[in-house]
């Protein structure tokens, strides 16, 4: 077992895959690996940051002996160009032992310095979602990755699809694991279906109009529900006028961005986690919600479709066709039928034989001890000064531009 692993990612906390990374990164160094972290730590919250996290933060929340390994910086990380991202990027791999393991996060610039030190370390890319950029990106950078991780069966059999080149024995299919809860055994007596939603509000990927569709199929039925939307996005305003305008304001409650700890409280206290997706990779959202003891009933895509029939799967898991508004209804209230300390001890026995972090770290363990590798020099990665030049002033410009509108 290679005893260094070294994660690359960008600064801020995405949902997700950030998330795991970081549980990921702590965890391993509990275990008694060498476990270095490479990042960007903003000097001031960049704009697109939105109040998120930075993943300086969610690595130092704990104690733990992650080395992290980041470079201060400004605005003209944040608008300069993708040439300047990665040769900030690549200072920073050079400062990691020769061989070390570097698993990288979805940003492309991530992808594009590691995969410039191919000779030197060992990359392992993650594919998170069933999603083109993911075959794009690995298409492209495909030939210096020792190995990558499909997050589910759907995306794994895409990918050797699309890229008949690849190796099987070079793809592997784990989805990311979870730190488990303590959850709570207490049954509720109200009545009523409590339903969460985690994750970006938008139309794409998401479909977030299918939340309000569902939501007045079941105001129709006279079903009693109550359902928290926790996050942002450009569906947010939309769905909140239609709610109102559909007279739901007392069935749902838009909870805005959570932290980690304040999504978990939601949904230890839910009985089922919704789903309305158009795609997914293997989704972070449900693998907390069945930790948490919580239900589940989503569209039938990558990564949720896995589950259908596991064992655990009848009394916390339903699927439905993405849009089928009215099986989703239905699945809602028979899952509501299901005593809830028995879909609660479903849920989580389901996401322990699947979703743990101890399980989904010794799958990787696993992969990496079977790549052979012989490190070799990198030459360094030198960005021409005038490329320096042309991100800098683009960086200046784009700054000037969101200050002048006083962003």
């Amino acid at each position: 077992m290679s005893q260094k692993i070294a994660f690359l990612c960008h600064p801020y906390h995405r949902g997700g895959v950030t998330r795991w990374m970081a549980d990921a990164a702590i965890e391993y160094s509990r275990l008694g690996l060498e476990v270095h972290f490479i990042t960007v730590k903003p000097v001031k919250e960049f704009l697109s940051a939105k109040g998120r996290e930075s993943m300086v933060q969610l690595l130092t929340q704990s104690e733990n002996s992650v080395q992290i390994h980041l470079a201060e910086v400004g605005y003209e990380f944040e608008f300069g160009t993708p040439e300047y991202r990665v040769s900030v990027y690549a200072q920073l791999i050079e400062r990691l032992p020769a061989g070390t393991p570097i698993i990288l996060s979805d940003d492309a610039s991530v992808w594009k310095a590691g995969a410039y030190f191919h000779n030197t370390y060992p990359i392992v890319a993650v594919l998170h979602a069933d999603e083109p950029y993911y075959y794009n990106i690995a298409a492209q950078y495909y030939k210096q990755l020792s190995a990558i991780i499909c997050v589910s069966k759907r995306v794994n059999a895409t990918l050797l699809r699309q890229i008949p080149e690849l190796e099987q024995a070079q793809v592997h299919t784990i989805p990311c694991g979870i730190k488990l809860p303590a959850i709570d055994n207490g049954d509720r007596t109200d009545g009523i279906i409590k339903l969460v939603y985690a994750g970006r509000v938008s139309v794409y990927q998401k479909r977030a109009g299918d939340l309000l569709k569902i939501a007045q199929l079941l105001a129709n039925r006279n079903i009693r529900f109550h359902l928290d939307i926790i996050g942002d996005g450009d569906a947010k305003a939309g769905l909140m006028a239609g709610a109102e305008a559909a007279g739901l304001q007392q069935s749902i409650s838009f909870r805005g961005w959570r932290s980690q700890a304040e999504v978990a409280s939601f949904l230890a206290n839910a009985d089922m986690l919704l789903m309305t997706s158009d795609f997914e990779g293997t989704p972070i959202a449900m693998m907390e919600a069945l930790g948490a003891g919580c239900g589940m009933v989503g569209t039938r895509v990558s990564g949720i479709e896995d589950y259908e029939h596991h064992a655990f799967a009848e009394s916390c898991l339903s699927i439905f066709a993405v849009g089928d508004i009215e099986d989703a209804a239905e699945k809602i209230v028979k899952l509501s039928s299901v005593l809830a300390s028995v879909r609660r001890n479903a849920a989580r026995q389901l996401a322990e034989n699947e979703f743990s972090m101890s399980v989904c770290l010794a799958r990787y363990i696993n992969v990496i001890k079977a790549i052979d590798f012989k490190p070799k020099a990198t030459p360094a990665y030198n960005l021409p000064m005038g490329q320096l030049l042309k991100s800098r002033l683009m960086a200046l410009a784009r700054k000037t531009k969101l200050t002048l509108k006083g962003k």
